[in-house]
């Protein structure tokens, strides 16, 4: 599946890319407000979490991949991040997820976040290849 990286800029490697042109036949994958709280957990149920940014980012990241092994692809489709947190942190723990990948992404500082406890919730969009 082609996608192509819109640099109009011509901006150096950063952690995201400028804008991503998709040319294909495919189904978008959309996961909303997803934090380090355990899939299986009922989302009215208290969570214990982590006081650690970087261990909430990694769960957040597990989180993540769950869902896409369970889409049947990888980071490579992610093609959108919009990242929201309480407190800075974790991008080498991201970095380990994405590798050389640059999705599109946003990052924005908030007071709180809806479950209490959580620093960090992603908002992803991935392209799926239809077989």
């Amino acid at each position: 599946m082609p996608i192509q990286v819109v640099n109009t800029r011509n901006v150096d490697k950063t952690a995201f890319a400028p804008g991503l042109r998709i040319s294909s036949d495919m189904d978008l994958l959309f996961l909303s407000g997803v934090t380090a709280r355990p899939p299986g957990l009922d989302a009215s149920a208290p969570y214990d979490y982590s006081d650690s940014i970087e261990d909430q980012t990694r769960s957040v990241l597990e989180n993540i991949q769950e869902i896409l092994d369970e889409a049947g692809i990888t980071w490579r489709e992610v093609v959108k991040i919009v990242r929201f947190y309480t407190e800075a942190g974790g991008n080498a723990i991201r970095a380990e997820y994405l590798g050389d990948w640059q999705p599109c992404s946003t990052t924005l500082g908030v007071d709180r976040l809806p479950d209490p406890g959580a620093k960090i919730m992603y908002d992803v969009t991935a392209v799926v290849p239809r077989s």
